[in-house]
């Protein structure tokens, strides 16, 4: 970037600051330099560049300095005030313009890849990170060798009962009061995402066993506290079921979603409603 900002002071000083190939190449620069790097990055070295063409300009103008020395070898009719004044009188509008329309369009470009990004992450009813930014953040935790982390998949009991009694508009709103029962009760470090469904996925970092249950449990607690009421106004009561799993010595993730499965398999048959921490079978003596 640099390398090219001087040469469009020297060649501008050589060719006239203001004639057409200056300002050209000044907006191609500019333009293109918006789309390739950060907005700090380009105006750092714009604005000297366009304080030295515009000095370069003035003292054109008052014969101060020379116009265009490059063109000296030929008898130009016309001394550098008219040069000056000319191509300013052009140029100006038309830079401004084009300036003005493309930090517009640059704007909305770049709003949009962020809105496209935020929307390829999070599930759009509960507005937490869906199954794909899950799976990437536990990809993350992996591949820090000294991370350790807790896992806990939570999944509403009779969900399906819900949406076939009352309608699915109060399924959904049953979803989102669980999604912000959760997200109350763990740190700030921690993620919480829907998984799937009823389905959702706490990660807990830096989290023992006993922590991660108590946890779970006081989420179990606050869901069953949950106030949906159907449009008869009487109380629609769930609870949900809860399967931890630990990480251990770098366990891949896809191994502790699978042993979180299989802990919330075993809450959901010892009656549902239930916090079970996955525990490793162990080896039948000899």
């Amino acid at each position: 970037m640099a390398t090219f900002v001087v040469s469009l002071c020297r060649d501008g000083y050589l060719v006239g600051v203001l004639s057409p190939a200056t300002m050209v190449t000044y907006v191609s620069l500019l333009t293109v330099g918006l789309v390739l790097f950060e907005r700090r990055i380009v105006y750092s070295a714009l604005i000297p560049a366009t304080l030295y063409l515009v000095s370069c300009g003035y003292l054109s103008l008052f014969g101060q300095l020379t116009y265009a020395p490059l063109f000296l070898l030929t008898d130009f009719p016309y001394k550098n005030g008219f040069w000056v004044l000319s191509m300013l009188f052009f140029i100006v509008p038309i830079l401004l313009t084009c300036l003005v329309l493309f930090e517009i369009l640059l704007s909305q470009w770049r709003y949009r890849e962020a809105l496209i990004a935020h929307l390829s992450q999070v599930d759009p009813l509960t507005n937490t990170f869906n199954r794909r930014s899950i799976n990437q953040c536990l990809e993350q935790l992996n591949h820090k060798q000294a991370s350790s982390y807790a896992v806990i998949l939570v999944d509403l009991d009779h969900f399906k009962q819900i949406n076939d009694e009352h309608g699915h508009h109060k399924g959904d709103e049953a979803l989102v009061q669980v999604c912000h029962v959760l997200a109350g009760h763990i740190r700030e470090q921690d993620v919480l995402g829907r998984f799937g469904g009823e389905e959702f996925i706490l990660v807990l970092k830096q989290a023992t066993a006993h922590q991660a249950k108590q946890v779970a449990e006081r989420c179990r607690q606050a869901i069953t506290q949950i106030e949906l009421y159907d449009e008869h106004n009487q109380p629609i009561h769930f609870t949900a079921s809860f399967g931890i799993a630990l990480s251990h010595h770098n366990t891949p993730y896809e191994k502790l979603l699978s042993q979180a499965d299989q802990a919330l398999y075993q809450a959901k048959a010892y009656g549902r409603n239930q916090v079970v921490l996955y525990q490793p079978l162990e080896p039948a003596a000899s």
